[in-house]
C-alpha cells in the first residue's frame, strides 16, 4: 500500500503499546508492498484488480506466523470479502472499528464529514459500515472531491508523490471547512494518507482517524496494553 500509511500504523502500533521494556512490545510483521494496483483506478475500471496481489501479501504473512492482519488502506476494504476467503486468518476491518468507536466515544455527533479517495466515495464503503446506524454522512461537492481532496492525495505535488507537504494540508483544510459549513460535527479521514497533514486539533471540531482506531484494535487483538 501508501508507504507513508504503512510507516504511520507501524509507528502508532508501537507507540500506542503500553510496555516497560523493549520486549514488552508486540512482535509485528510488515510487508511493505507498494506494486500492489491502485485501488480507486481498479474500482472505477481504469485499472488491474488489487486481489491477485493483495492475496499474495496475505499468505506470505500468514505463513511467516501472523495470527491476523492490518491494511493500511481504506479503499482496498472494497476487496475485504473475497481477500477475506482466500485465508485462514482473519483480517481487522478498519471501517467497522472506526463505526463501533464512533458509536462509542462520539454519541454526541449525529453528522460527520467524510474525506476519502473517490474509490472509496463510490464504492459507498462509509455507507456500508454506518448503515446499521443514525450518523448523517456527508462527503465533498463533486468539484472540491477533485480539486482538493484527490490533488492533496494523488496530484503531482500530493502525498502519494512527495510525502506530506504544506501544500497537501491547505487542500485537505479547503475541503475539510467546506463540509463544516455543511453541519459537519466531525471529521473523518478517510484516506490513510489524510491524516499525514490533518490532525486533531487543526479544525474547531474533532478529527477521527481510522489508523489510530486501527492501531488500537490491533494492539487489544494481539494482548497488548493500549497507553
Amino acid at each position: 500500500m501508501g508507504p507513508e500509511a504503512t510507516l504511520d500504523l507501524f509507528s502508532k502500533i508501537v507507540k500506542g503499546t503500553k510496555v516497560k521494556k523493549d520486549q514488552d512490545h508486540l512482535r509485528i510483521l510488515v510487508d511493505n508492498h507498494p506494486q500492489i494496483p491502485d485501488r480507486t483506478l481498479a474500482i472505477r475500471g481504469k485499472g488491474s484488480s488489487p486481489l491477485p496481489k493483495l492475496v499474495q501479501s496475505a499468505r506470505l504473512l500468514e505463513r511467516a506466523g501472523a495470527d491476523f492482519i492490518v491494511i493500511p488502506c481504506i479503499t482496498v476494504h472494497h476487496f475485504f470479502v473475497p481477500l477475506q476467503r482466500k485465508i485462514k486468518i482473519p483480517i481487522l476491518h478498519i471501517l467497522n472499528e472506526t463505526s463501533a468507536y464512533i458509536q462509542t466515544q462520539l454519541k454526541e455527533v449525529d453528522t460527520i464529514g467524510i474525506l476519502a479517495t473517490t474509490g472509496t466515495v463510490e464504492a459507498g464503503l462509509f455507507r456500508k459500515a454506518f448503515a446499521s446506524t443514525d450518523v448523517e454522512l456527508i462527503f465533498p461537492a463533486p468539484e472540491a472531491q477533485k480539486k482538493y481532496v484527490m490533488e492533496a492525495i494523488y496530484g503531482r505535488r500530493g502525498i502519494k508523490a512527495i510525502g506530506p507537504s504544506e501544500n497537501s494540508k491547505r487542500l485537505i483544510l479547503k475541503a475539510s471547512k467546506q463540509l463544516t459549513m455543511r453541519g459537519a460535527q466531525a471529521l473523518v479521514a478517510g484516506c490513510t494518507e489524510i491524516p499525514l497533514v490533518l490532525n486533531d486539533g487543526d479544525l474547531p471540531i474533532p478529527i477521527i482517524d481510522p489508523l489510530s482506531i486501527l492501531a488500537s484494535a490491533a494492539i487489544k487483538k494481539a494482548g497488548g496494553k493500549t497507553e
